[in-house]
């Protein structure tokens, strides 16, 4: 599934409204849903380019930003935020304690789409209700015709139950089932 494709199945809820303004709400809501529930993870290749330098850099996709860095490991051994490291602005990282003897680093960094570009397709087919639902819920509420404040509301509650569900992925992975707790015995 394509941004056009949803473009073609927003159309048809907002009659009259102008392509560029749709494409530009289903882009606002990548960008929102890869900022608040950590969407776009990219975990294949080095998470850190130039750590045994002081101007360690972020590797990131080039169609995308760096948000943050979500996990980072060091000769198989996971570094802490704020005690081993770090991130300084956007692209930056600031080693703490020992700068690392090599080069990369591996990890993981949570992404969003740069202005103008979009999530890969397989994160727009997997993400494709979500990013209706952020779209819809904006485009809702524009003074035009097709205005409908209650059900851009209710959009946008469902727009962010899908945060929190991207969190929650983002977090746990796919792993189901709940925590097993001992209760303490009543004396």
């Amino acid at each position: 599934m394509s941004l056009n494709d949803l473009v073609e199945s927003l159309i048809i809820e907002v009659p009259g409204c102008p392509l560029p303004t749709i494409r530009d709400m289903l882009r606002w809501a990548q960008r929102e849903l890869c900022s608040e529930g950590n969407a776009w993870i990219v975990s294949d290749g080095p998470a850190v380019v130039g750590a045994n330098t002081p101007f360690a850099e972020v590797e990131v996709p080039s169609d995308a930003e760096t948000l943050r860095i979500v996990r980072l490991l060091q000769d198989g051994r996971e570094l802490k935020p704020g005690l081993d490291y770090r991130q300084t602005g956007s692209n930056g990282v600031e080693f703490l304690r020992t700068t690392p003897q090599s080069v990369t680093l591996l990890g993981a960094i949570a992404c969003r789409p740069a202005y103008g570009k979009d999530m890969p397709a397989e994160l727009i087919s997997r993400w494709a209700e979500a990013l209706l639902d952020g779209a819809r819920s904006r485009l809702l509420m524009l003074p035009q015709p097709w205005r409908d404040v209650q059900l851009a509301e209710h959009s946008r509650r469902k727009f962010l139950d899908y945060q929190a569900e991207a969190r929650s992925l983002a977090v746990d992975g796919y792993q189901s089932g709940s925590v097993r707790m001992q209760t303490r015995r009543f004396i």
